[in-house]
């Protein structure tokens, strides 16, 4: 049961960044990195998980769902897996059926966790160049980290 301590108003895209970052290491998604330029947007999320051989690409949104599944698309070139993590008081808006048509993850937020709504499925129009380029970054930063 979700306690009113549990959800808090987030004001701003990237106050999704840290439980979404939880989220995405409890799941093995341990290289990432934020603001990834594809294109002319920036995928706010991008990770790896070398345990399963997965890339995923998260696009955080306040409110405006159907912007971030047109984004969304664009990211299952770069990604195998594609998210869209929003404040769990939000979700109830969402369409569903829209997210699982395209294959795209819907992640719940809250303050202290995330709940998978929607899984993604791994995308079948990934471009294998943009994958290895965007992993080879990610590994690259985590290098020059350590």
């Amino acid at each position: 049961m979700t306690t009113k301590a549990d959800t808090i108003p987030f004001r701003w895209e990237g106050d999704l960044a840290a439980p979404v970052g939880r989220f995405l290491r409890n799941r093995a998604f341990r290289l990432q990195s934020s603001e990834v330029p594809f294109y002319e947007y920036r995928m706010d999320m991008y990770g790896y998980s070398e345990r399963a051989d997965l890339t995923v690409a998260v696009e955080l949104k306040l409110r405006k769902w159907s912007r971030a599944v047109e984004q969304a698309l664009l990211y299952q070139l770069c990604s195998d897996l594609v998210y869209i993590a929003m404040p769990r008081e939000h979700v109830g808006r969402v369409d569903l059926e829209v997210f699982a048509k395209h294959g795209v993850g819907l992640i719940a937020v809250e303050e202290r966790r995330c709940r998978e709504v929607v899984r993604a499925v791994p995308s079948q129009v990934v471009r294998r160049h943009y994958r290895l380029q965007y992993l080879a970054m990610l590994q690259r930063r985590d290098q020059d980290a350590a």
